[in-house]
């Protein structure tokens, strides 16, 4: 009995002397110290070398620990944005664009402002989808990259976004064009006059103008009828409804 009281005793002073070293028995138990936080450069520095190996998810952890331990650090402002790029390169456009916009609204001085705005544009832009279908990511993509003409006409995206913006120009008339096609091969000719008449006054120089000419002028023939003015009031109030891109 003796024996068994004293393995007790010594098994208790065992564990008090654990417990002066928290660190220790965390070890003993699994759980390892995480010891003192690493310098702000380092971390960045390690989230960067991350995104650089495609390893996304695992940069945006390291940037967001930045971010939240050093909030008034250099550092904590790049990696807002690169939590975005991560994001960005994951082909998650709209948690991108979200931290994109946080950023230009918590620092609308920063000198990372146009680069912002040049990416919330691309997130858009890389959002199209063909001519035949609705163009609203077309439509926003050429709004970003046309507020970023304005705001910041020097900076050094703008090449970049002129190529952008022809490209979505481009897209937004072919679906124009497309959606008369449709309108005339279904005999909407009022619905396709107007649109064929609103592509050659204000993109004189598209493509295919010259079969748009002889569209509008196959539509006015064929409206002139007879036939056709009976049922020109309904064609009308028809073609005021057709929404316009």
């Amino acid at each position: 009995m003796k024996r068994k009281k004293w393995l007790k005793l010594l098994l208790v002073g065992m564990i008090a002397a654990l417990g002066a070293n928290c660190g220790t028995v965390k070890g003993w138990f699994g759980k390892k110290n995480p010891g003192p936080d690493r310098p702000p450069e380092v971390m960045a520095e390690e989230g960067i070398k991350k995104l650089k190996g495609k390893k996304y998810d695992a940069a945006i952890e390291t940037f967001e620990k930045v971010r939240d331990r050093y909030p008034y650090s250099d550092q904590a402002l790049m990696a807002q944005i690169k939590v975005a790029d991560a994001y960005f390169y994951k082909k998650k456009y709209d948690e991108a664009l979200g931290a994109y916009k946080e950023f230009e609204k918590l620092h609308p001085t920063n000198k990372a402002v146009p680069y912002c705005v040049y990416r919330q544009a691309l997130c858009y832009y890389r959002q199209r989808s063909t001519i035949d279908r609705d163009q609203s990511f077309t439509l926003k993509a050429l709004q970003e990259f046309r507020r970023l003409k304005q705001k910041f006409p020097q900076c050094e995206y703008i090449p970049k976004a002129d190529k952008y913006m022809a490209k979505c120009i481009q897209d937004l008339v072919e679906h124009e064009f497309y959606i008369a096609e449709f309108y005339y091969k279904n005999k909407r000719y009022q619905a396709a006059l107007d649109r064929y008449q609103g592509l050659v006054q204000e993109h004189p120089n598209f493509p295919q103008k010259a079969l748009a000419q002889a569209r509008m002028e196959e539509c006015q023939k064929i409206l002139n009828t007879p036939e056709e003015k009976k049922g020109g009031i309904i064609s009308k109030v028809t073609s005021i409804f057709d929404a316009k891109w």
